[in-house]
């Protein structure tokens, strides 16, 4: 009798996929303007805490999805203490960050992506804060 190993190639090996890149706006931020009260965001793993600087409220929200390459991100609502920003269940967000600087700009839903007018500003040529419009810089 003839006995036969036979080797099959790749057998016992896994193919991983490489982990997302870390997202690239995570870390502490302080709210610089316009109009809203005095925030810090801090951006982490996974989620996006908003919290007052006086601790009289905050809010806790999951990142669903971000896109590096595209400035974008989705975050859906967690919880919250206090009269909370932002306000939502659900936001789509476009970002740009100009060296230590973060702008965001904030849309209810996550169907589509809003436009940011402009960086380093939250306010338009005639000083007007744009809405939902967020100036950041880092701690």
């Amino acid at each position: 009798m003839i006995t036969m190993a036979v080797a099959v190639v790749g057998c016992g090996e896994t193919t991983a996929t490489p982990p997302p890149k870390a997202f690239e706006i995570e870390g502490d931020w302080l709210f610089l303007g316009p109009s809203v009260e005095p925030h810090d965001l801090t951006i982490g793993h996974g989620s996006m805490v908003y919290m007052d600087v006086d601790r009289k409220w905050s809010s806790n929200w999951t990142i669903k999805a971000y896109d590096n390459a595209l400035h974008h991100f989705q975050i859906v609502f967690g919880s919250g203490s206090g009269t909370y920003l932002p306000a939502g269940q659900s936001l789509s967000g476009t970002y740009e960050v100009t060296g230590t600087f973060l702008t965001v700009q904030l849309a209810n839903g996550l169907a589509s992506y809003p436009k940011l007018d402009g960086t380093t500003s939250c306010t338009d040529a005639d000083g007007t804060p744009i809405r939902d419009c967020r100036l950041y810089v880092k701690q």
